[in-house]
């Protein structure tokens, strides 16, 4: 078994939330890791909506949903209860943010999964 501990960054976009409509994650910024995969759970009998991601060049600029071509998964796909839902995300921007869309209130939450650390060589080869 390799370790997976010390090779990943875990950054929450959605903090657990009673969505009683649309949630936007915040912005997660990408730089520094080449892998990302975003995992949405309902953690409620009760909840129900739609799953997705969007991205954009920059952390404040308008963020579009991410192409087809660069998820892994399935965009829209649909949530419910007690379920988590994971997309990779394999595009080329900076940022990205879950985006749940309400259909059945519940409690929610997701967060990035980060791998694949870039690491800065120093000194001559």
């Amino acid at each position: 078994m390799k370790d997976l501990k010390n090779n990943i960054k875990i950054v929450p976009s959605i903090l657990p939330v009673a969505a009683t409509g649309d949630v936007t994650g915040v912005a997660v910024a990408l730089a520094g890791y080449e892998s990302c995969a975003v995992s949405l759970t309902a953690t409620t009998a009760s909840v129900g909506g739609t799953f997705k991601l969007t991205e954009c060049a920059t952390v404040g600029g308008t963020y579009t949903d991410v192409a087809a071509a660069d998820i892994i998964g399935t965009q829209g796909v649909a949530i419910v209860e007690d379920s988590t839902v994971t997309l990779g995300y394999i595009g080329s921007l900076g940022f990205i943010k879950a985006v749940f869309t309400h259909s059945a209130d519940g409690v929610i939450s997701a967060d990035a999964i980060l791998s694949n650390a870039l690491i800065e060589k120093t000194g001559a080869n």
